[in-house]
């Protein structure tokens, strides 16, 4: 059976659409959503998790790398360590890598060291851990919550324990800082905080600092302000791009298509070929902006991941972007701009 094109893309499974915090910038955490994707809130059931990750095998699927993480903290499922761990033992090659987004505040010591125990050897491990402030005050202002020596202590000892590994260099972490008004005065004093942190260990392995700037409904009204205070606060902070053997620091530089900048028309969303999203309960969505899942194709619980994505529903919508048509959720967002539509597209309708 031929690979389709998702090899160039990223496979995104949501454990939880649970959080612990209630970050400004998170609409359904801290604005207290009932429910995130128009379902019940949940945990993704094991059995349906292994079905998921042994069907991509069966219908032979490639992709660049696999995230753990949508709308929740994929701490919060009790069984996040495992997952690491399986999707590494069944995929394999099929991945470049596995990941996990998440703001640090559960995973313990003992989780950290669950974690790298499950680590299979072939497949290696990206952690991402969303900070946002170097100052408790800022913190709590940002993420809604306390934590943040709780998620430094944690972060700390995974990297203290990254030394006894035979490859270090097997666990990449990055810490993020998206800039938003409550936090842009602490963007120089995070990167020097991290910088230390992340070198102070020697073990070889590598740290990365990424400053993001915040999306503002996917490119809708007012990104270009939070745009323009992005580029400020780099330049004010003298916060350039560094990439080392050990340490990188990365900015964020592309923008997707904005509503309030007028850079012209607007062009076929590569994130409907090239990022699929799984729900906590299973069901596979075009997008990871589709926050309350309009492009819900169906269940992998009961699907195969191809029927489903290669399947008359998802090309039809594909096709509304080739034509210039952009309705739902699709209307007011600025699309996934960190693919390209490539040849390999044309089979995906």
């Amino acid at each position: 059976m031929a690979t389709t094109p998702l090899h160039a893309g990223v496979l995104q499974i949501e454990p939880t659409d649970h959080c612990n915090l209630a970050c400004a910038m998170c609409a359904p955490h801290a604005d207290r959503w009932e429910t995130v994707h128009g379902v019940p809130k949940g945990y993704l059931d094991r059995d349906v998790y292994r079905r998921i990750l042994h069907g991509l095998v069966a219908d032979d699927l490639r992709f660049d790398h696999l995230i753990l993480q949508w709308l929740g903290d994929p701490s919060m499922h009790p069984h996040l360590e495992w997952m690491i761990g399986e999707a590494s033992r069944v995929l394999g090659e099929r991945i470049g890598y596995v990941r996990f987004d998440s703001n640090a505040v559960l995973l313990t010591p003992p989780r950290m060291e669950q974690i790298l125990r499950e680590l299979s050897g072939a497949v290696p491990l990206t952690c991402v851990f969303t900070l946002d402030a170097v100052s408790p005050e800022t913190y709590r202002r940002t993420k809604g919550r306390e934590g943040l020596e709780r998620a430094r202590t944690h972060i700390r000892h995974l990297l203290a324990r990254r030394r006894s590994l035979a490859d270090p260099g097997q666990v990449r972490v990055q810490v993020q800082f998206v800039v938003q008004p409550g936090n842009a005065h602490e963007a120089g004093d995070f990167l020097a905080y991290w910088t230390r942190a992340l070198t102070c260990t020697g073990d070889g392995g590598h740290g990365e600092i990424l400053f993001k700037p915040l999306s503002v409904g996917g490119g809708a009204t007012g990104q270009s302000a939070a745009n323009a205070l992005y580029a400020r606060t780099l330049r004010e902070a003298g916060i350039t791009p560094v990439v080392g053997d050990t340490l990188s620091v990365t900015v964020w530089e592309d923008r997707p298509w904005q509503r309030d900048d007028a850079r012209g028309r607007r062009t076929a969303c590569p994130g409907l070929w090239y990022t699929p999203v799984v729900r906590q309960d299973g069901h596979l969505v075009m997008c990871c902006a589709d926050l309350r899942s309009e492009l819900d194709l169906g269940s992998l619980a009961t699907e195969g991941f191809r029927e489903l994505w290669e399947g008359p529903r998802a090309r039809a919508e594909r096709q509304k972007h080739r034509n210039g048509v952009f309705e739902g959720v699709c209307a007011g967002c600025g699309g996934i701009n960190w693919y390209v539509l490539g040849e390999g597209a044309r089979a995906l309708g």
